[in-house]
């Protein structure tokens, strides 16, 4: 004998789908999940949910940034992100380029235990945002889709 379940409402990926609200940092706005707390400090933007969170942090740089110079500041954010991972008992798994905002960036992701952190570098004119995602893909995707600068 067949047996038929029809479950009303069912259909698409069986995943809820995510509601956004916009966030906004020094210099720059982006959107994270609308249950998720927002605070501002010191020049960054914080929204968490439980473990996860995303981070946008505005800092200045010294000389001023163009396109010529990317992959010039690859060697130095590469030291950079392997202090980073040595400092949280990481490891650096991955380094891509991704655009930004219409800004070409240096994207590495950092295992550590069973997450992994995504770092994205979004340097232009006279400022660095790094947008940090230790969240599900989903919302790091979103993060770096939504962020505007300016």
């Amino acid at each position: 004998m067949l047996v038929l379940v029809i479950l009303p409402g069912c259909g698409g990926s069986g995943h809820a789908k995510v509601q956004w609200q916009a966030a906004a940092a020094p210099g720059a706005h982006f959107r994270v999940p609308a249950a998720w707390h927002v605070t501002t400090a010191a020049g960054r933007t914080t929204a968490k949910d439980g473990s996860q969170f995303v981070q946008v942090a505005t800092f200045p740089l010294v000389h001023r940034y163009t396109d010529k110079l990317f992959d010039r500041v690859q060697s130095e954010l590469a030291i950079r992100m392997a202090a980073v991972a040595q400092a949280s008992k990481g490891t650096v798994s991955a380094h891509r380029v991704a655009v930004v905002d219409g800004t070409r960036s240096h994207v590495y992701d950092v295992e550590v235990g069973g997450r992994t952190d995504r770092y994205t570098f979004v340097l232009r004119g006279k400022r660095e945002f790094l947008l940090l995602c230790s969240a599900d893909s989903d919302v790091c995707d979103e993060l770096a889709a939504s962020f505007v600068a300016g």
